[in-house]
This record gives C-alpha cells, sequence and structure tokens, in this order.
C-alpha cells in the first residue's frame, strides 16, 4: 500500500533478466508472542484475529443496493479447530445478524466492539473440521485503524461506485473473518449487483449469472490471501483484457469516465511481470491487473492510495498513483506481502520496503549499481528516521521508515553480500515461504544462510537503531 508521499521515482532504463527458481511450499498456521482471550496474539494489535482455528476458505455472497448502500450477505467459513474450542471468535463491525449457525445448526453469539463471540452447541474438538455460516444486512461502515489516520474497508463514493481497500484491519468492516495476515484462506465470491454495474473481485472471474434487472459475479482465488487483500468493487467499468508473460492474464478494471491518456503506463505490465517474475520467480498467481477506483472515495488526505489487493492492485486515479514507479510497486507485493505474508504488523517494513526497492530496481534498470546507490545515498541524507525502521510506533506503520527506509536496508544488504547472492536471498525466501508467512526473523535467517554470513549485527545496525549506518562500501 501507498499514499502519495512515500515513492520517489527514479529515471526509467532497459532491464537485465535473471533466472528464476521453482515455488515450494509452506508450513502451516504459526503462532505469535502474545495471546489475548480472543486475539492471535500480534505484538502490536493483540485484538486482531483468533489463534483457535485456521480458516480454510471463505464463501462471500453479498447482494448489494448501490442506491441505500446496504448490503444483504451470507459469508460461509470452513475451518479447522487448532486446540479444543467451547467457544471462538471472529472479527466482525456492524451489521444486524439475521442468523449464525455452525455446522448446521445454531449457535449461540454476542457481540463485544469488533468481537463476534461464538458458543457452538456441541464444543470443538481440536482437528475437527467445522463450517460457521453467518447471514447478516446493512450498510457497511469503514473502519478506523489507529495505524492510519483516515478510514479503510468497504468504501462508496458519491458516484454510488463502490471500493474496498481493507489494510489493514478493514475485512471486518464487510464479512466476518479472522482479520490477521496469519491466517490466510481460499476465497470464493459471489456478488449480486444491478445491471448494467460491473464488479471486479481479487481473484479469477469463473462467470456471471443474469436474473432480471440483477447479475450476479464469481470470482474464486485458489492461492491462500490473507484477509486485508480480499477486494470487491462495483463501478461502471471497462474491462481490458490481455495475456501476460508465462500465460498470466492480465485484467484492467478501468470506470467508463477516466480519461485514457491517464492509464497509459498500463501497457508496461507485461514488461514489469517479466522483469520481476526474472529477478524473483514466478508470478505467484494465475491472474493481474490494475483497477482504477472510484475519484470520490478519498481514504487519504490528499486523495491518493494505492493498494496491492491480491492479484488485482487499486490505484486511485491520478497521474502519480498510476505512475510507473507506483505500478511497480504494488505489483511487487504480489511477491512481497501477498504471496509471502507478514507475520506480526511489526514487520511491515519487509513487504513495503521490498516493493518499494522493487520500484527502484525497475526505475534503474539498465543503471550500474554504484549510480543506484548514489541515488540512495542522496535520499539517505534527506531522510531523517524519527523510529527505527524494524519497530516503528503502532500508529506510525506506514510512514516514510516503512518504505524508503526499508528499501535502503534491501540496498545495504545488496552492497553486504554481493548482487549474485543477494537475488539467491531473495528467490530462496520467496520459494521457501510462497502462500504462506515470514517475519524479520525468518528473512535474517535466510539471508544468512545463503550468504554464509553472520549478519546479526547488520540488521541491528539498520533495523533497531536509531540512525542509520553507512551503506557498505563495494
Amino acid at each position: 500500500m501507498s499514499c502519495k508521499a512515500v515513492l520517489a521515482p527514479l529515471s526509467p532504463t532497459t532491464a537485465t533478466p535473471v533466472p528464476s527458481p521453482t515455488p515450494a511450499t509452506v508450513p502451516s498456521l504459526p503462532s505469535t508472542d502474545v495471546q489475548t482471550e480472543y486475539g492471535i496474539g500480534d505484538p502490536y494489535f493483540p485484538e486482531l484475529g483468533n489463534p483457535g482455528y485456521d480458516a480454510q476458505n471463505y464463501l462471500i455472497s453479498l447482494d448489494v443496493d448501490l442506491e441505500s448502500g446496504e448490503i444483504s450477505a451470507t459469508t460461509t467459513i470452513e475451518a479447522v479447530a487448532m486446540e479444543d474450542l467451547s467457544s471462538f471468535s471472529l472479527d466482525f463491525q456492524g451489521f444486524e445478524i439475521d442468523r449464525l449457525t455452525v455446522d448446521g445448526s445454531e449457535a449461540d453469539y454476542s457481540r463485544e466492539d469488533r468481537e463476534l463471540i461464538i458458543t457452538p452447541g456441541t464444543p470443538l474438538q481440536a482437528g475437527d473440521e467445522f463450517t460457521v455460516e453467518v447471514a447478516y444486512h446493512g450498510v457497511p461502515e469503514p473502519a478506523y485503524f489507529n495505524a492510519l489516520d483516515f478510514k479503510m474497508g468497504w468504501l462508496q463514493g458519491t458516484s454510488k461506485a463502490i471500493n474496498v481497500l481493507s489494510e489493514p484491519d478493514g475485512a471486518s468492516s464487510w464479512y466476518p473473518v479472522n482479520d490477521h495476515p496469519l491466517d490466510k484462506a481460499t476465497y470464493r465470491f459471489e456478488i449480486t449487483v444491478p445491471q448494467p454495474w460491473v464488479v471486479a473481485a481479487t481473484g479469477t472471474l469463473l462467470g456471471t449469472e443474469s436474473a432480471g434487472d440483477k447479475v450476479r459475479y464469481i470470482f474464486e482465488m485458489n492461492q491462500p490471501m490473507a484477509s486485508y487483500l480480499a477486494s470487491v468493487n462495483v463501478d461502471h467499468y471497462v474491462l481490458q483484457e490481455s495475456m501476460g508473460p508465462d500465460g498470466v492474464e492480465i485484467r484492467n478494471y478501468i470506470p467508463d469516465d477516466v480519461d485514457p491518456a491517464l492509464t497509459r503506463n498500463l501497457d508496461k505490465l507485461p514488461e514489469m511481470i517479466a522483469y520481476f517474475s526474472d529477478l524473483f520467480g514466478p508470478y505467484p498467481f494465475d491472474a493481474y491487473g490494475v483497477l482504477i477506483c472510484d475519484e470520490t472515495v478519498t481514504p487519504c488526505q490528499d486523495g491518493s492510495l494505492s493498494l496491492e489487493a491480491q492479484s488485482l492492485s487499486i490505484h486511485s486515479p491520478s497521474e502519480y498513483m498510476v505512475s510507473e514507479p507506483v505500478l511497480a510497486h504494488e505489483l511487487a507485493h504480489q511477491w512481497f506481502g501477498d504471496s509471502v505474508s507478514l507475520e506480526r504488523w511489526q514487520d511491515i517494513w519487509l513487504k513495503e520496503g521490498l516493493a518499494t526497492y522493487s520500484a527502484w530496481l525497475w526505475e534503474s534498470r539498465g543503471q550500474t549499481l554504484e549510480s543506484l546507490t548514489a541515488w540512495a545515498e542522496t535520499q539517505k541524507q534527506v531522510l531523517i528516521p524519527d523510529s527505527k525502521i524494524g519497530q516503528p510506533p503502532p500508529d506510525e506503520l506506514y510512514d516514510w521508515e516503512s518504505y524508503d527506509g526499508g528499501a535502503m536496508v534491501i540496498h545495504a544488504l545488496r552492497l553486504q553480500v554481493g548482487d549474485e547472492v543477494f537475488f539467491d536471498i531473495l528467490r530462496t525466501y520467496l520459494e521457501r515461504y510462497r502462500y504462506g508467512n515470514a517475519g524479520t526473523e525468518e528473512f535474517i535467517a535466510v539471508a544468512e544462510e545463503v550468504s554464509g554470513q553472520e549478519l546479526s549485527a547488520f540488521f541491528d545496525s539498520w533495523l533497531m537503531q536509531p540512525e542509520l549506518p553507512d551503506f557498505p562500501k563495494r
């Protein structure tokens, strides 16, 4: 994700490919070191999520009334109990609940702030597979989270168009969910809207079904997805489809009133996908595209925002937010943040720093390492940290330290270990944790394993100290 001031562009040149690795499987739901009665245990936001079960799949069925803003919905969650459960919770804000069942039987429930606490008729045993179905209706209210100074989640503009941008915790503002990146799941969306409105969601479009003056769109995301990356969007879209490298389907959703000149950089997406696939390994999903959101949906103060929803990045309609560096940043998130997701929100520098550095690589391709280092040095002199890059305050997760600061850490690592080892580190990290989760500790472990160097002092000096050290000399 990025708001307007995060990225500084370089000059575009010509790419140099690097060989690709093969994908790998990853371990299941890891644990964290802080626990609350229901929260999954994120050290910064321990109330998010629930560690007692592992969600496997979400079926989200929504009927959207664009005039009133109300949705009538049913969310069905397939899950596995990770421990004996007499009760468990889902993150869920607002709405009137019409029906709630566990394995087809009515279940008792209560609500406490953002928690929907469910008590099934028969307690669950560790290892049990179970299904929760929640039917509900109401007008979604955007979520305010103290990591941001604006609201996220289900957003409807004055034009009636809808965009969903849920990072970090806005998912619970429109469906019941285990709302933490640790519990990734597959998804199916069945979204009904009035004709001729068009739906765009994360995943692959399986088909549409017309019924009178309404149409239902069916999407599936078959690769595990963090909850904040799930997105449903409704507007009068023009769909631009093409085939990208290695069979990746490219589909861009452009509102019919957007100036075509604003989207000219979208022609670079196939080249960008090929470039990053050469650097990092195969593109991790079946499709990719860019969606231009409604201009009246303005969560950021200046109206500019982009978010790496899985397989479908969302960009506000400004020249900067659809510039090459921002397009490259959000595309790179498909590897860093989407395929390999964070274990805890404190480690945000990993996904934002690696995505920002990927944009630096795209913009400086064909230039020398020395010229990129010189440019990074000028940035480093200007951007003085207010906090430690590896330990941002919980209410400042999205400050420059996580973006350009994180990219400087990545560039320093490149200088420390050399180019061949550096890109091998990134490919190994992505291959090992593909479709799973990893944090700072895992990244450092991979860097030390691949490089053969002891790097704890290096990472401590860059991530955990109030002043940035000098770049390593090459």
